[in-house]
């Protein structure tokens, strides 16, 4: 009976051996996951911090803000432009047309004040 012993072990026994070196392996990858998660965290921790001192620094509403400025000016050009087609198909003048128009009339104005003036002094004289 000794010599049987010797010779082969008992299933139970290689059973149980198997079992105890699959549960070291799940421990073994369980501390590694642990690390892992605790990295991680600990990066995620660092950012979220990083955030906040951002946000209660106003760098990123700042950086909002100017975004948005950037936005509303191309917003508001292409409005303008979108205006001033509208107004062309339309016919209405624009308002540099209307400015020239009046610059035209100021000019003139002036001509026929001239003009006015040089008539009304020729009979007198």
């Amino acid at each position: 009976m000794a010599r049987k012993q010797n010779v082969s072990s008992s299933p139970v026994a290689d059973v149980q051996s198997l079992v105890v070196t699959q549960l070291e392996d799940a421990r073994k990858r369980l501390a590694t996951f642990e690390k892992e998660l605790v990295k991680r965290g600990r990066a995620q921790q660092k950012e979220i911090e990083s955030l906040i001192r951002g946000v209660r620094s106003g760098k990123q509403v700042k950086k909002i803000g100017k975004q948005a400025a950037v936005a509303s000016t191309e917003v508001k050009k292409r409005l303008d432009g979108l205006q001033e087609q509208v107004l062309g198909v339309l016919g209405v003048a624009t308002r540099s047309e209307i400015a020239e128009l009046n610059r035209e009339l100021v000019r003139l104005s002036k001509k026929i004040d001239t003009l006015a003036s040089k008539k009304s002094a020729a009979p007198s004289a």
